[in-house]
């Protein structure tokens, strides 16, 4: 009667199943007193004693945690764990408009859980705050719909010190910049045609 109440349920649902203990069982408990309702002196301290024990919450204890998909995040692999992590800070941070700086957030993460998890979240951020990522995934430039790529190039190393590092920033509406990215998130465009050629996926212009 009380068990259910106590473990799931709300404020409401434990008043209505105290009630009901106290409809039930209250009669009973009071008539197998310990002592005679006559003996004021002692009946007194006991049915204080009893109510103490009736409305007690010695036997609560509170345990909480972070759950993803009713998984504990201690048992989430890896990658889930940061797309759960980048849950949590996102939601907790959903007033703030200052720029969000994210390295690699697709490690560890397979691309369909990239693209399911990942991008809908970004895309939701992008509309209140700017996003600037670090990143390899075809997913997180292209299906975000990134407002500005800037690409890096590193210079070849002459062994005196560190080699130069060209940058172009460019939006997808560029054709170069559609064409180097490309290059560096799908292999380039022959590597791209190939794997649709084996997965059997006709590519629609």
């Amino acid at each position: 009667m009380l068990g259910t109440a106590w473990a799931r349920g709300d404020s409401a649902a434990v008043s209505e199943a105290m009630q009901a203990f106290r409809d039930k069982f209250q009669e009973t408990l009071l008539a197998n007193a310990p002592v005679e309702k006559s003996d004021q002196a002692n009946y007194r301290p006991w049915s204080k004693r009893f109510a103490q024990w009736l409305y007690s919450t010695d036997h609560i204890s509170i345990e909480y945690g972070i759950r993803y998909d009713g998984i504990d995040l201690r048992k989430l692999s890896p990658g889930t764990r940061g797309i759960v992590l980048v849950l949590l800070y996102l939601a907790l941070d959903d007033s703030e408009d200052c720029p969000l700086v994210i390295d690699q957030p697709e490690e560890n993460l397979d691309p369909k859980s990239i693209y399911d998890e990942l991008v809908p979240l970004f895309v939701a951020a992008k509309r209140r705050r700017q996003v600037i990522m670090v990143t390899h995934n075809a997913n997180l430039v292209i299906n975000t719909d990134a407002d500005q790529i800037i690409i890096a190039e590193v210079g070849t190393h002459d062994g005196t010190g560190l080699p130069s590092i060209a940058y172009q920033a460019g939006g997808l509406e560029e054709a170069e910049i559609r064409r180097m990215a490309c290059e560096i998130l799908e292999g380039g465009e022959r590597a791209f045609q190939d794997r649709a050629r084996r997965l059997r996926i006709a590519l629609r212009r």
